[in-house]
């Protein structure tokens, strides 16, 4: 869910972008590709997959440069250039197709890329070969150059990189591996203790020019998995595209390059959170029938009986000290599905009222069509509906707004009969997003990027209630199963539909497309 709250104003595309970017979404036969014109099967199943799932931050031809980009860091990989960073292969060499499949399957958490699992293997594999025919450039004869059917020219595909059997992680072991670290100059970028904080890491700079930044071994995500034998393969290709280098056997015996994965490793802070995968396989939400009353108190004790969800959550923008999950119950009574969201949050974020200010908010996103659509927000053919909470406009359900007036108690400002408020100018003009809230969450509808749009005052139909204490925010989002308005998403008992969540810190600057999200998940709720 890339954008819950992106109709706000920010760098948004044109609306012929947009309806450029969802014509191909929907017409899926490569307006903008140059798909062959013997392509099998699974190449066409690919496209498809490709430009519902893929294109909207990869680009309709691979380029790493799809409409979402403007929102994503790191930006999309271009596969037109040949240059993946996580393989088993070594380190200058294309690939395999397990490797492909791995990264789509996995995800790489840290980055915007999620988890597919949602999708079918055989689903996955398409794509993989579509990856594969987008890895091209164009000649100097101006003909189109597949780099994987270049590389089979030249010899057999290159073997997948055998990773020894790890040896136990001893005292001797880091000390060593402490020694190889400094040897390698792995601290000029990734700093002495590994905060990401090296020398050189001011002046990094990708194979595309942009800035990038090294991994904090301390607490940062590692995008290709935080195994022993991941870090181990990670040190031995090298990241293509990145100042990273490989460190082959010829360079690094494979005990040694062990003695570094344990350095690294114990450099890891313990309480840090590893979300290797962001789905797994078995995405299931339930909301259990009660026969009692549902607890409409987010904090009531009630909740505590209720089994919760961890729902693993990553940035689309790096974060200083990142949410790593939120808690998920659920509960319906047959007339009223309620659902509670629990998040650490230290400082609570209410009403912006100064332009360096943001609130903390969630958003949920359901599907309604009960595919698992494009997880920014769905796509042409696959609507969505969003309830997104806010905690500036639950302190005004609370009688507890926070405005201009309260801000700077010592205004003096001029007053007429005809415009008594016209220092609070969104209210002014009109704006459905600045007058009085009944209920602290929007009812919203999406098609992709940039089309979300709030359900008139009239359908206004969730409710809901956020508590902050104790450093966390419990938000209870609740509405009638059944509802007339095309617009919002039904609930039948038994009936699986896709979910997924979002969350803003308001502390850290979140708004819009900064934020963090899940995956899809599947909400039941049970007879």
């Amino acid at each position: 869910m890339n954008s819950p709250g992106c109709r706000r104003p920010g760098p948004f595309p044109s609306l012929r972008a947009i309806s450029l970017s969802l014509a191909y979404l929907t017409v899926g036969n490569g307006l903008l590709t140059a798909r062959a014109a013997d392509s099998s099967p699974d190449l066409q199943q690919g496209e498809t997959l490709y430009l519902q799932h893929c294109a909207a931050c990869h680009g309709n031809q691979g380029d790493g440069n799809g409409p979402a980009t403007v929102w994503l860091f790191p930006r999309p990989r271009n596969f037109n250039a040949g240059l993946f960073k996580i393989q088993s292969t070594p380190g200058g060499s294309l690939p395999s197709d397990e490797d492909l499949y791995r990264s789509i399957t996995r995800g790489l958490p840290g980055s915007s890329m999620p988890s597919f699992t949602y999708l079918p293997e055989s689903d996955r594999r398409a794509v993989v070969q579509y990856v594969k025919h987008l890895t091209a450039f164009t000649g100097s004869d101006g003909k189109r150059i597949n780099r994987f059917q270049e590389a089979l020219k030249s010899g057999p595909a290159p073997k997948t990189i055998v990773v020894p059997p790890e040896p136990p992680s001893t005292l001797e072991s880091i000390v060593h591996g402490k020694e190889l670290y400094t040897l390698l100059a792995c601290n000029t970028c990734h700093g002495q203790n590994g905060a990401g904080d090296g020398p050189s890491a001011p002046t990094l700079k990708d194979a595309l020019g942009i800035p990038v930044i090294p991994r904090d071994f301390a607490i940062g995500a590692f995008r290709g998995g935080s195994d022993g034998s991941d870090l181990y393969l990670r040190i031995n290709t090298g990241i293509a595209g990145t100042p990273m280098p490989p460190f082959p056997d010829e360079t690094v015996k494979p005990a040694d390059r062990w003695d570094v994965v344990h350095y690294i490793q114990s450099l890891r802070r313990k309480d840090a959170e590893v979300n290797d995968i962001l789905a797994p396989e078995n995405a299931l939400i339930k909301a259990a029938h009660s026969q009692e009353p549902l607890p409409l108190d987010p904090v009531a004790n009630a909740w505590e009986r209720v089994e919760a969800v961890r729902v693993p959550l990553n940035p689309l923008w790096p974060e200083p000290n990142s949410l790593p999950a939120v808690a998920v119950r659920a509960l319906h009574d047959g007339r009223t599905l309620a659902i509670l969201l629990q998040w650490r949050d230290d400082i609570a974020n209410g009403a912006p009222i100064r332009v360096d200010e943001f609130q903390d908010s969630a958003a949920l996103q359901f599907s309604l069509t009960g595919r698992t659509p494009f997880l920014g927000m769905g796509d042409a053919s696959n609507p969505v509906n969003v309830w997104h909470w806010k905690a500036g406009w639950q302190a005004e359900v609370n009688g507890q707004r926070e405005d201009v007036s309260t801000t700077y108690p010592s205004l003096h400002v001029d007053l007429y009969p005809e415009a008594s408020n016209l220092f609070i100018t969104a209210a002014s003009a009109g704006n459905i997003m600045s007058l009085a809230h009944a209920t602290p969450v929007e009812d919203a509808n999406a098609r992709g990027f940039g089309t979300l749009t709030s359900q008139g005052s009239d359908r206004q139909n969730v409710q809901g209630r956020g508590v902050w204490r104790d450093g966390f925010w419990n938000v209870l989002i609740f509405r009638d199963l059944t509802s007339t308005d095309p617009d919002d998403a039904k609930f039948i008992p038994g009936t699986p539909i896709p979910v997924a969540f979002a969350i803003w810190n308001g502390e850290q600057r979140d708004r819009n497309g900064r934020k963090v999200i899940s995956n899809w998940y599947q909400l039941t709720l049970e007879n």
